[in-house]
């Protein structure tokens, strides 16, 4: 599950310099007779500086941000498994990777004396976005409860050879002097400067989304055939859901000439506008004291301190309000949003008629819905079979993961049985105890791998440790293990697939394929061959066709109810939960690419974070499929029918 994201500033980052930014953005709370929320409370927009007042209202607590930094401090040092490698990460020819000391980070916000609790909390979410891990997230609900909105939104093109930056659409809803004839006009300058290399930079800088730039200038972009709704960080160009770093931005933008397309490059005479952030305003709240009671104040904080039935109900309901993401006030209904059907099988037509695509948006399969997930996978391949399909385009765009078994039955039913790549989960003495205790009850997710050595017994592949490099320390961890899905689909087949070799599969990604998708996706280019596609991303550089593959994650809400189910949620060394209303996720579960031998486990240049899963072709959006994703499809497929997508080999 993704998390929200926060404010980067430049190339030259470092995490000293970043406070210092927030602290100089940050702003007097409000005086004590002004109730600023009151004066935004029921109205559907607000300006930029009334939500800001409004957010800025609530003042630092030392007491709650120290309680925020000793949680943050436990699950990072002793949970999350790329902390040692992320201080210093390997120099690799692809990949954006810049050194993040966490732990300095954070001693470097608990020495300021924030002017307002939103300035702290958000430079503790932009510590861990730094680290470009998707998994690792830190978010403060109390401040993510407005969206604020850029009238203008943008997507990036490829028109008649050239990249653009192009008005893909225009909310003339929230700003009366938007103008939807806008639609289409390429952009050329952003606060004056050349517009394409403010939107790599951003891309660059300013999005945790993956450690592949062209993944993360992708996300940024608002190209509506692929917006399914990621409404967990917002943080592209044209929504945020954290306070923008300025009130305004300066778009010169150049139209085609009235009667002529945007591809035939004849312009009217360039304007310049100036385009404020608007505020879309929750609705559950009539002042400062009921927005802190409903999204900020925590049930949660008393975890520890249970006394009676009452009070183990209450804090339960809200780490599964937390857990659930029913935290936000606001949720996005756009178009392009996921049906809920997760995979969708779609039959092309015409010239294309012997090609389908499997339209996957999610891996988070509800329990409830496991039953329907398999049946319609598996008929879905046999009408495939029946109609005659030869070609098959998995699209994977868009995809956050979700549970690592249901990739394994997709897996299975083309290729039967995979090798499972190796695992291994980070030491500490108290996920000893937790350990030992899921398999003497045999419960929670910890009662569910099984180690690849069969010599170990029950939980000794956990507490029979090993020494490996990560960055500059030595770091414990757990012998190899697999993730068991023996039970998962209560006896379902998959699909005995006779038709289709690897070279029939086309693997179609815009980079944002992330976590269990990740894994899927390397594993079918790694270990069956099945090409892989690039969509979008920036023009004449290779991409990723898959983003944060750690291996797996876990929240900290989920994490204390798995606790709590153990009982051992009053253990000495357990987290405590957030004293305001915040979710934290992290990578507990590191995974390795194919072990050219096994005396090669462990070492960290096999570790899928970071390594490079390069496409082996590209397909770009431009002004005919932007819009349309049956377009893009159409176009993937005659690359396919051509054969002009062949698997490389990366070294």
């Amino acid at each position: 599950m993704k998390l929200p994201r926060s404010l980067r500033s430049t190339a030259g980052y470092r995490l000293s310099t970043a406070v210092a930014l927030l602290l100089g953005s940050s702003i007097a709370v409000a005086a004590a007779a002004k109730d600023p929320c009151a004066a935004i409370a029921g109205k559907s927009i607000a300006t930029f500086n009334e939500a800001k007042d409004c957010l800025n209202h609530f003042p630092y607590n030392e007491t709650t941000a120290k309680q925020t930094l000793d949680t943050v401090r436990k699950v990072v040092n002793e949970l999350y498994v790329f902390n040692e490698i992320a201080a210093s990460p390997p120099n690799i020819d692809g990949l954006s990777v810049v050194p993040v000391n966490i732990s300095q980070g954070l001693s470097v916000i608990e020495r300021e004396k924030w002017t307002s609790d939103r300035a702290f909390q958000d430079a503790v979410a932009l510590v861990l976005d730094k680290v470009e891990d998707a998994h690792l997230v830190y978010s403060p609900f109390c401040y993510r409860q407005f969206i604020f909105w850029q009238p203008i939104q943008l997507n990036s093109l490829v028109r008649n050879g050239r990249t653009v930056i192009n008005v893909a659409y225009v909310k003339d809803d929230i700003w009366s002097e938007a103008q939807s004839s806008w639609t289409g006009c390429e952009v050329t300058h952003i606060d004056d400067r050349e517009a394409l290399d403010m939107v790599v930079d951003y891309a660059v800088n300013n999005n945790g989304e993956s450690k592949d730039v062209n993944t993360c200038f992708n996300n940024i972009m608002n190209t509506k055939s692929y917006f399914h709704g990621w409404d967990d960080g917002a943080d592209d160009l044209g929504y945020h859901r954290f306070l923008p770093a300025q009130e305004t931005h300066s778009y010169t933008l150049r139209c085609p000439k009235n009667g002529t397309k945007s591809t035939d490059e004849q312009y009217d005479v360039p304007f310049t506008v100036h385009v404020p952030w608007v505020a879309q305003v929750p609705q559950g709240f009539n002042d400062a004291d009921s927005y802190w009671s409903n999204y900020c104040e925590s049930h949660a904080s008393k975890f520890s301190k249970r006394n009676g039935e009452e009070s183990f109900q209450l804090v339960d309901e809200e780490l599964k309000k937390i857990h659930e993401g029913q935290a936000f006030d606001l949720a996005i209904n756009a178009a392009g949003e996921s049906t809920g059907r997760y995979a969708e099988f779609i039959p092309l037509d015409g010239e294309n008629e012997k090609v389908g695509v499997i339209d996957i948006q999610s891996f988070s399969i509800t329990p409830a819905d496991r039953d329907e997930f398999l049946r319609n996978f598996t008929a879905g391949l046999e009408d495939f079979e029946k109609r005659g399909v030869e070609k098959i385009i998995l699209d994977l765009s868009q995809n956050g993961g979700g549970d690592a078994c249901a990739g394994e039955f997709i897996i299975d039913s083309f290729f039967g049985t995979t090798p499972d790549y190796p695992s291994d989960v980070k030491y500490s003495p108290f996920m000893e105890r937790v350990i030992k205790k899921a398999y003497e009850v045999k419960s929670t997710k910890w009662y569910d791998y099984r180690p690849m050595d069969t010599k170990y017994d029950g939980s000794e592949w956990f507490s029979k440790t090993v020494k490996e490099t990560r960055g500059k320390e030595q770091v414990e961890f757990s012998q190899p293990i697999t993730l068991s899905c023996d039970n998962w689909s209560n006896g379902a087949k998959p699909y005995n697939n006779t038709r289709w070799k690897g070279s029939d599969v086309l693997i179609l990604s815009d980079g944002r394929c992330g976590s269990t998708c990740a894994i899927v996706a390397s594993r079918l280019h790694l270990s069956h061959d099945v090409p892989a596609m690039g969509l979008g991303g920036i023009r004449g550089n290779r991409m990723q066709f898959a983003s944060f593959p750690g291996g797996e994650s876990d929240r900290l809400s989920g994490f204390l109810m798995d606790l709590a189910s153990l009982g051992l949620q009053d253990d000495p060394d357990a987290p405590q939960p957030f004293p305001e209303r915040a979710d934290m996720g992290w990578t507990f579960r590191e995974v390795y690419r194919p072990l050219p031998d096994e005396a090669d486990m462990g070492k960290s240049e096999y570790l899928l974070e970071y390594t490079v899963n390069n496409a082996d072709c590209r397909l770009y959006f431009n002004d005919e499929n932007a819009d349309s994703v049956q377009n893009v499809w159409k176009q993937a497929a005659q690359i396919v029918r051509k054969g002009e997508c062949p698997l490389q080999k990366d070294n």
